[in-house]
């Protein structure tokens, strides 16, 4: 697939490391697991980590993380440009939300 000059430029920005981070808010399930966005070395990735619990070991309670698990990865650069349409407009990039403005959907 051939990528455009501005395409070519948002994967090497995500390939700097410039764009990593958080992406958008974190959300919380009826169930009490933590869904979110980060780019992490230039590659974008959905995290869910399970609600942790306690449990009485005898002499007081003890608290525990619940299991992280890794929902989706953009791998390839077709899937990071997708990644960028999708959810572009919730990072605090001026170049991404554009890029990302030219693909919503028209009312």
């Amino acid at each position: 697939m051939a990528f455009t000059s501005e395409e070519k430029n948002l994967l090497k920005r995500l390939a700097s490391g410039v764009l990593d981070g958080f992406v958008g808010d974190d959300l919380t399930t009826t169930g009490g697991s933590t869904v979110w966005k980060v780019i992490k070395n230039g590659v974008p990735a959905m995290f869910k980590q399970g609600p942790g619990g306690k449990f009485f070991n005898g002499k007081e309670n003890e608290r525990f993380e619940g299991v992280l698990h890794t929902l989706q990865e953009w791998a390839t650069d077709e899937q990071k440009l997708e990644f960028l349409k999708k959810f572009g407009w919730l990072m605090k990039d001026e170049v991404v939300t554009a890029y990302s403005a030219k693909f919503k959907p028209k009312k």
